[in-house]
Formats: structure tokens, sequence, C-alpha cells
């Protein structure tokens, strides 16, 4: 069974510009944030979808439907797409904890704040994508709406790319300081009878250079 799977991380929200952690908590799309999903949504109009996933957090809910305008895709949300929990840094400023910070996002454990584990996140990364490959037959053209840590990690658990490589591949804007998971649609990939593999990551212009 082979499956194209097409990903998109929210929009942009206030608290991605005013740099606060935003695992389980919320705050809206900005201005900037409507436009990159209705760019996602251009970009994806001639593309056949099937089904959409959704994280139920509103930022990404919000993205869906702005992609979905119009068309009779049915979107199912899913707790288990939602971002990592960052336990007591939930809404945090990241530049009071830049230090630890850059230290839990290498490990992705967050179990020493009472946020997740990395286990917890691994645990339900994998059990997500196989409840969403048993609703799929061969040749359906899915859409993912979820986060940008939520990307990194399952980039080591289903595609077995360390984040340090994924990372050191992406070149993001002058300047830009959040995360390099884009904005917006960010990455293609499939799965074909057991494995997954990128077809395209926004950043990274030779999506080969993943696998050597």
């Amino acid at each position: 069974m082979k499956i194209t799977f097409h990903y998109v991380r929210h929009g942009e929200t206030l608290f991605n510009v005013l740099g606060r952690m935003q695992g389980w908590c919320d705050s809206p799309l900005t201005e900037r944030g409507i436009r990159q999903a209705e760019m996602a949504h251009d970009s994806l109009l001639s593309v056949p979808l099937n089904r959409a996933f959704s994280s139920t957090s509103e930022r990404c809910v919000d993205t869906a439907n702005i992609i979905l305008k119009d068309r009779n895709v049915p979107l199912t949300t899913a707790k288990s797409l939602k971002e990592t929990f960052f336990g007591d840094w939930e809404g945090e400023k990241e530049c009071l904890i830049l230090d630890s910070l850059k230290i839990h996002r290498q490990t992705g454990d967050f179990s020493d704040v009472h946020g997740e584990s990395r286990a917890q996140v691994r645990e339900r990364i994998l059990t997500t994508f196989d409840q969403i490959l048993s609703t799929c037959k061969d040749g359906d053209s899915i859409l993912i709406v979820s986060h940008g840590t939520f990307f990194l990690q399952m980039s080591v658990d289903l595609f077995h790319i360390p984040k340090e490589k994924l990372l050191s591949r992406i070149t993001v804007p002058s300047g830009y300081k959040g995360n390099p998971i884009a904005n917006g649609y960010a990455a293609d990939f499939i799965y074909d009878d057991g494995s997954y593999r990128f077809t395209w990551i926004k950043g990274i212009e030779n999506i080969n250079s993943l696998y050597k």
C-alpha cells in the first residue's frame, strides 16, 4: 500500500510572534498565519485529497479549515496529533529558559518540567500514524495539519532521521529564530509498504541528502 501525505504546520500564531512556549496551550493565528494557511490552500488546490487529519489545537483546526475551504474533504481531529506538552513551560517566554530549553529540545524530553517524556511522544506518533493508515486505501492522498516540534520528533520515529541531520539541511530566512519547520505547507512524504520517506521539505534543496 502506497499513501502520499502532505504535512502542514499551523500558520503563525500570536505566541510564535511573542516567543512563548506553545505546546498544549494555544493562541490565535496572526494575519500572517491566516495568509500562510491561505497559501497552503492554494498550493494544495490541485491535489486530490482523500482525507484530512488535524491536531485538536485551535491553531491547527483553523489552519485546516482554511485549507479545505470549498472542498468536500472530511476532516478528523485527533488529540494525538497535538504538539509536545511542555509542562511548567507552557506559555513561558523562551528567552527566559533558553539554555535549558536547548538541551530539552535536543532530547525531546520534557518530563522533568512535568511535560511529556520522549517515550510518550514517540508512542503517540507511532500509534497515530498506524491509526491513520488503517483508514486509508492504496493510492490515497492525505492532509496532516500539526506542529513544528511534533514534526521533528516524527522525523526520528517514522523516518529514522536524526533531528540534528534534518535541521542541518534546512535553510531558513536570514534573522529567523523560530522553529525551522515552516509555518504553512511544510513537507510531503510517502508511506510505501512499511516505510516512510520524505519527498519534499520546505527549505531543503536536495531531499536525497537526508538519506546519505
